[in-house]
């Protein structure tokens, strides 16, 4: 079951009102708003509308959402990451990361306060504790911990807990900051690939001084030339660009092609109008202040696979 599914159950069983109503009620106020806004945010106006708050609910992790305040949740630290320190406008200060899961999900929490990262840095909570945060925020598909917040580690079990990245089946228009999506979509637009020299030991990019190259890891090093690919994808609710990095070019056409222009004119008029399934993480372009999505899978679309899965439905 999906964000939107559970909230649109919660509001029901609160407001004492048929689903249906409470989706006729969402799907008037996106109308309202000229489509400017998500599913799931229509659906917490609708819940402010009804008075209905979700604060001081402990909620699965499959339940958070973008935009909460005052976010309860019981899960367990299954990665944690190294502190890290930050100077930003004149202000330094410490940040911290770790994974949480519990059976629904997993997601990212981040702690910004000295006194949450100081139970980090003694070993008061560490990997594999269960833990309690209450009156959190959420940034995107993140758990933000303030100092108005508070964690502490719980006698809990949590058994099969989510480890692998949660993955939401959405449209275009619906999708956020932070999400990890699966679209179907058309392509109707593809850019001129780029290319950008890499180290061909560990693959970072490496930049040119005077005639060489240097890796800060491998010293001097004769570059390999990786590509990258943008192309618009419509889904019958919106467009978006799309990115596509080495790896995922290859699931749809040899990356060397890309670099012969007659082969890549070719791919680029195949390409253009094919159906594909396209997982991938949702980001802010910070240039042009947009989402992208940045592809992680590609596949092409199985018309006799989708005509048979239409059948059996039927």
């Amino acid at each position: 079951m999906q964000n939107y599914d559970l909230l649109i159950e919660r509001i029901a069983t609160s407001a004492k009102l048929e689903k249906e109503e409470v989706e006729r009620r969402v799907e008037a106020k996106k109308a309202k708003l000229s489509g400017l806004i998500s599913k799931e945010g229509a659906a917490q106006i609708i819940a402010a509308e009804l008075g209905i708050s979700f604060e001081d609910q402990d909620l699965k992790i499959s339940e958070i959402m973008p935009g909460m305040r005052k976010v309860n949740v019981i899960a367990k630290i299954i990665n944690l990451f190294p502190i890290r320190e930050y100077e930003k406008n004149g202000r330094s200060g410490k940040v911290a990361n770790f994974i949480i899961a519990d059976e629904t999900g997993n997601t990212r929490a981040v702690l910004w306060d000295t006194n949450h990262i100081a139970l980090l840095e003694s070993g008061e909570i560490k990997q594999d504790d269960v833990v309690e945060i209450k009156n959190a925020s959420t940034r995107d598909s993140e758990v933000h911990l303030s100092g108005f917040s508070e964690i502490k580690k719980v006698e809990k079990t949590i058994d099969d807990v989510k480890t692998e990245k949660m993955v939401s089946e959405a449209t275009l228009a619906d999708v956020h900051q932070g999400q990890t999506v699966k679209i179907r979509g058309i392509v109707v637009q593809i850019f001129q690939p780029r290319f950008y020299s890499v180290c061909p030991e560990c693959r970072k990019k490496v930049v040119k001084e005077g005639e060489k190259y240097n890796c800060a890891e491998h010293g001097a090093i004769i570059p390999k030339e990786r590509a990258i690919l943008n192309f618009v994808l419509d889904d019958g609710s919106e467009t978006m660009r799309v990115v596509m990095f080495s790896d995922q070019i290859n699931l749809v056409v040899p990356e060397e092609d890309l670099k012969d222009a007659d082969k890549a004119l070719a791919f680029r008029d195949d390409f253009i109008g094919t159906e594909i399934y396209l997982t991938g993480n949702v980001k802010r372009n910070q240039l042009f202040n947009n989402l992208e999505i940045v592809a992680n899978d590609v596949e092409k679309a199985d018309v006799e696979k989708l005509i048979t899965e239409m059948e059996a439905k039927n």
